[in-house]
């Protein structure tokens, strides 16, 4: 019984871990789509398991005024030096606030991916044909 208990949690370990680095890479993707960097640099506001432990291509950075994209758990108590900055959430109700451009959270046990195209088109951010069918009118 002892062992199948250790089993059991090595199993779920290696399945969260597998679920962080993949929320990593899709934030990833997303983001170097967002600013066509290679290496872009993005400010953490408050939180991001995913991208704290596995960065992939971005560059973490502990500033928000050096930052290329702000990605956001919280949009409580915002620095002044990130008001002008493309904001991207992680929840689906960041949406409701008019500065996030899109969001990419977790409903019902699935990766939600989510755009709206009059905040991308007022930030003059252009995303290739991959991400046509996450952009809302």
């Amino acid at each position: 019984m002892r062992r199948f208990i250790v089993i059991l949690i090595l199993l779920g370990s290696i399945v969260l871990a597998n679920d962080i680095e993949l929320k990593s890479v899709i934030f990833n993707k997303i983001i170097i789509a967002v600013t066509a960097k290679e290496r872009p640099l993005v400010y953490i506001y408050k939180k991001n398991e995913a991208l704290e432990k596995y960065p992939g291509a971005l560059e973490i950075v502990s500033k928000c005024r050096d930052a290329d994209v702000v990605v956001l758990s919280t949009l409580e108590d915002l620095p002044e030096a990130c008001k002008e900055k493309i904001f991207f959430g992680t929840r689906y109700k960041h949406l409701r606030d008019r500065r996030v451009i899109g969001s990419f959270f977790w409903q019902k046990g699935r990766p939600n991916i989510l755009f709206y195209k009059d905040r991308l088109d007022k930030k003059d951010i252009k995303l290739d044909k991959t991400f046509d069918k996450y952009i809302e009118e």
